[in-house]
């Protein structure tokens, strides 16, 4: 049975355990939710060599650097009108350090069972994943006003919004 999800991602163990999981995954979240109990995530650097470290990288690329314990399937996208993307989120992680363990297939996950991994998943300790931590802001109309008229150098008066 293929019980692992292999990804290749740009985010680095930083930002994992900050989001609580892996993503923004163009998967089917029904297949997910349904036979994935494990998420290995390979380090994808591509983006950092062109400039852009937006995923904080950590690893070398290609590299396996965590599995988790996948405990849900969530959307990430907001926008209606964008392609839903899911992020999957874990109970549990461990470290991990296995080179090359991405093989260069073009799509970004790839379905796997334990018997292809190189390593023993019962033999990892695996912890708690910490808190996740909210990256959304939320401001009364008047914390906004105040806000904008601060950044345009304008009275907080000055600022109309209208819903």
């Amino acid at each position: 049975m293929k019980n692992i999800a292999l990804t290749f991602t740009a985010r680095g163990i930083h930002r994992i355990l900050r989001e609580g999981g892996s993503g923004d995954w163009t998967a089917n979240p029904a297949r997910v939710n349904d036979s994935v109990e494990y998420v290995v995530c390979c380090q994808n650097t591509n983006d950092k060599r062109r400039g852009n470290d937006w995923g904080e990288v950590t690893h070398k690329h290609g590299q396996a650097f965590l599995i988790g314990k996948l405990s849900e399937v969530v959307l990430v996208t907001k926008d209606p009108d964008k392609k839903k993307r899911y992020r999957f989120m874990f109970s549990e992680y461990a470290k991990i350090k296995v080179d090359d363990m991405w093989g260069g297939d073009r799509f970004p996950i790839r379905y796997l069972s334990e018997e292809d991994l190189p390593f023993n998943i019962k033999s990892l300790e695996f912890q708690p994943m910490p808190k996740v931590q909210s990256t959304e802001q939320f401001f009364t109309l008047d914390e906004a006003k105040k806000a904008l008229a601060t950044i345009n150098d304008i009275k907080s008066t000055d600022v109309k919004i209208i819903l």
